[in-house]
């Protein structure tokens, strides 16, 4: 005897559920947020890009990666001090405690590249 009510054992199509997949509704989402970047998106960008140019000088020098990172972070910490509509780039922070932060680490890391013992 069959069963009362739905007796359909292969799954409905997407056509007749509704909706897009999950894959392409994370592609739309970043297709329009990342059509028209905002500053944070820049500031994001340059820094990994400054990350990178660390890393290339590494392996030229252990000394001057570590002092081309520490050129990065302190810039990013300088630009925490910046005032008006830089202030857009973070959120619920405090600015001081920010670029305290991101300078002093910058310091101890030229701290630590410069005592390195040469090779």
């Amino acid at each position: 005897m069959a069963k009362a009510g739905k007796t359909r054992t292969s799954r409905a199509s997407r056509a007749r559920t509704g909706g897009r997949g999950p894959i392409s509704k994370r592609w739309i989402y970043w297709k329009r947020r990342y059509s028209n970047p905002v500053r944070r998106d820049w500031v994001l960008l340059y820094t990994l890009i400054g990350i990178a140019l660390s890393c290339v000088g590494a392996l030229v020098n252990v000394r001057v990666g570590g002092i081309m990172l520490a050129a990065t972070i302190s810039a990013v910490g300088l630009l925490r001090i910046v005032p008006s509509s830089w202030q857009k780039t973070w959120v619920n922070r405090s600015a001081a405690t920010d670029a305290v932060s991101t300078l002093l680490a910058a310091a101890l890391l030229v701290f630590l590249t410069l005592t390195l013992p040469s090779t």
